[in-house]
């Protein structure tokens, strides 16, 4: 019954955040906040159904990395890429540590407030009518860098021993062959039946599988098969699961957590080096690839928001930080989506 309601909530707040044009993530999550208080209970169906929003992500985002394109672009990625990560996780570590947190808990909580929200970030560029011009297509290759960083991420937390190692290799290896024979497999995603819908959930929902049976990360996986599977149009087929089962997790998420040890002087600060790291990051990458400084405060309006990543992050190693994560998510989104509107 808690599951269904869930869907329910979340799709009355999409359908009420479309009509006011509103970023529907941090509503979700505010939401799940509010139903946790009032004693809303997350339970196994509620977890699975998360983690099923999860995957389909990650899986997504692995349909999106076609590495010939990034062979074509490689240059313009790696200078935007780099310049973003250096400049705002740089700023966000030292900011962790100033607070005396642990080393490991500042390299994720950095990492994890550096990844910019590609959801809200896009449909800001859509809804904005600015996807034609040249900054935007760098937005778009800053997402795809921060997605790569993701994906090394999560390969190097997983490798706590060699047999660890063993077993990403094994699963980026399987992820390679995949690739270069899913050739093969164009039969299957071109019949006119069900059977291309049913295959393609098939395949993120059997990382949660492959996860559990080679004791590695469920988004490492997702992220793998989605890479290996990525000469096909399958965006299509993916986006309604995705968008379905991820507002559940968000919500779910917001439930499952308390933000009463939040230390929001923390919270305040990591805001306002989220906010101000972008507007470097944006100004340099705006200056080194454009020679442009219009560009670049255009890039940092477009990437303010933090959204899906910094979540997922929190919800994969279950930080003590969750609640901290979660207030510059909701404060970064709001800002993010209404600083676009600024015209200089």
């Amino acid at each position: 019954m808690n599951s269904a309601l869930a869907i329910i909530i979340c799709a009355l707040t999409a359908l009420i955040c479309r009509r006011f044009n509103f970023p529907t993530i941090p509503i979700y999550i505010l939401l799940g906040l509010i139903s946790g208080s009032l004693g809303f209970v997350v339970d196994e169906t509620s977890e699975f159904l998360g983690k099923l929003g999860v995957v389909l992500l990650l899986f997504y985002i692995g349909l999106e990395i076609e590495p010939n394109a990034l062979v074509q672009r490689g240059r313009e990625i790696a200078v935007s890429g780099v310049l973003d990560l250096v400049v705002n996780f740089s700023l966000l570590f030292v900011a962790l540590y100033a607070f005396g947190v642990d080393l490991f808990e500042c390299l994720i909580v950095a990492l994890a407030l550096y990844i910019s929200s590609s959801a809200i970030s896009l449909k800001l560029l859509i809804d904005n009518r600015k996807l034609i011009f040249p900054f935007a297509e760098t937005v778009v290759w800053i997402m795809i860098f921060e997605d790569l960083v993701l994906v090394v991420l999560l390969a190097l937390l997983s490798a706590k021993s060699g047999l660890f190692v063993a077993k990403i290799l094994t699963v980026l290896a399987i992820a390679y062959a995949l690739y270069r024979l899913s050739y093969h497999f164009r039969s299957v995603f071109r019949r006119e039946d069900e059977v291309p819908i049913l295959v393609t959930f098939a395949l993120p929902a059997s990382a949660l599988v492959i996860a559990e049976k080679l004791k590695v990360s469920e988004g490492l996986v997702a992220i793998a098969l989605g890479v290996a599977f990525s000469r096909f149009d399958l965006d299509k087929i993916v986006r309604p699961f995705k968008e379905v089962f991820l507002a559940f997790f968000f919500f779910i998420f917001g439930a499952s957590i308390t933000l009463q040890n939040v230390e929001m002087v923390l919270a305040v600060v990591l805001v306002l080096i989220a906010v101000v790291g972008k507007l470097i990051s944006g100004y340099l990458i705006g200056w080194f690839v454009h020679n442009s400084k219009a560009d670049g405060f255009e890039i940092f309006k477009y990437t303010i928001a933090r959204g899906e990543f910094s979540i997922i992050l929190a919800s994969l190693y279950g930080l003590e930080f969750s609640g901290l994560i979660t207030v510059v998510v909701l404060i970064t989104s709001v800002v993010g989506t209404l600083i676009p509107k600024i015209r200089l």
